[in-house]
């Protein structure tokens, strides 16, 4: 170490390497913060949102002032036969889902300067695409999900219950019906494309497109707040992270996540509607769907892995570090986390 005449210390001046892994440091820290703070700001909004669609409802239903959390729900909980239906769970979630994600994306668009509006130009090999890779999607899923079902079972005959959510339709009715195909259907997916493919890829990728899709797809996994949905939406989330990467766009993703969908809230609607053979036309549709799946895996599966990287001045490792150990993302995954470890304690 060396001193100036005035007893100051001097220092070496950085070789190039250091200087860009400083910058490019520098430039992830502010990124991920930004994103972690609107992902946990969205999670933390929406909460705000359910108590005063809770309000809502309540004052209508009871003709008074209701507006307050702790007049609201009370009110709620002493009317099961409001709370306890379809129409109520859907509008709560097609109310909260729509107004957060509003504001979250313009958030995003005009605060922070984060664009990603030409992944949503639709482009005419886009439906292709969806449909070539949706069976290779189906396939992770329907595995995934079968492994935990199985782990699930074997916790449970020891009494230790693992919770997942439940969108099957109660007390049907037209509007139950209607709100759900708009949020299952189509809201959903489009919005959690938008913000888990479209936003997350979009502010990461610039630091590494597979580490864009790990995050992506993580993130996408544990905001479902339960362990079965997690694990099995993480795994499909990585094809369509990939399958985003490869198309420069989540155009083909959001297709492929409306016939994810459709897959998975079939018996729903066809339980309701009394669709004939519709056990048998599913399991056929299925089994296909996966042999395709399977073969889609053999023969194209290494065109989502050719992808090419920059080169970057902080290593694969050093650039993982810098976006899980970032406070902004600490933040959401620790709010994530504590969520799905609070439904695991309520359910035993």
């Amino acid at each position: 170490m060396l001193h100036n005449s005035k007893g100051g210390v001097i220092y070496p001046p950085l070789s190039p390497l250091e200087e860009a892994r400083q910058l490019e440091r520098k430039a992830m820290f502010s990124s991920c913060l930004k994103l972690g703070g609107l992902l946990l700001g969205y999670e933390l909004f929406k909460q705000l949102l359910v108590y005063v669609f809770y309000g809502i409802v309540a004052s209508v239903h009871g003709g008074g002032f209701y507006l307050l959390p702790w007049d609201s729900i009370p009110y709620l909980k002493a009317h099961q036969e409001v709370v306890k239906t379809t129409s109520f769970s859907m509008g709560v979630n097609l109310s909260v889902v729509l107004v957060g994600s509003a504001v979250m994306l313009l958030t995003a668009r005009f605060v922070f300067k984060i664009r990603f509006g030409d992944q949503l130009v639709p482009k005419k090999e886009h439906m292709p695409q969806a449909f070539k890779w949706f069976p290779l999607c189906l396939l992770v899923n329907v595995v995934f999900s079968l492994i935990i079902n199985y782990i699930q079972s074997y916790f449970a005959a020891f009494g230790f219950v693992i919770p997942e959510s439940d969108f099957s339709i109660q007390q049907p009715s037209v509007l139950a019906l209607v709100l759900q195909f708009t949020y299952v259907i189509i809201v959903g997916p489009v919005v959690e494309e938008l913000i888990f493919r479209g936003l997350i890829i979009s502010v990461l990728k610039p630091y590494g497109k597979w580490l864009a899709v790990f995050f992506s797809a993580f993130s996408f996994g544990i905001m479902h707040g339960n362990i079965p949905q997690a694990v099995a939406t993480f795994t499909s989330a990585l094809v369509m992270g990939a399958v985003a990467v490869k198309c420069n766009s989540i155009v083909p993703t959001i297709i492929i996540h409306i016939i994810n969908n459709i897959f998975a809230s079939y018996f729903d609607f066809s339980d309701i509607i009394g669709w004939p053979y519709a056990s048998e036309i599913y399991m056929a549709v299925q089994i296909l769907t996966m042999f395709a799946g399977v073969f889609v895996l053999m023969v194209f599966g290494w065109q989502l892995l050719r992808v090419q990287e920059s080169r970057y001045a902080l290593t694969l490792k050093q650039r993982m570090e810098a976006v899980f150990l970032n406070a902004g993302m600490l933040a959401f995954y620790g709010y994530e986390l504590y969520s799905m470890l609070k439904q695991i304690i309520l359910a035993n």
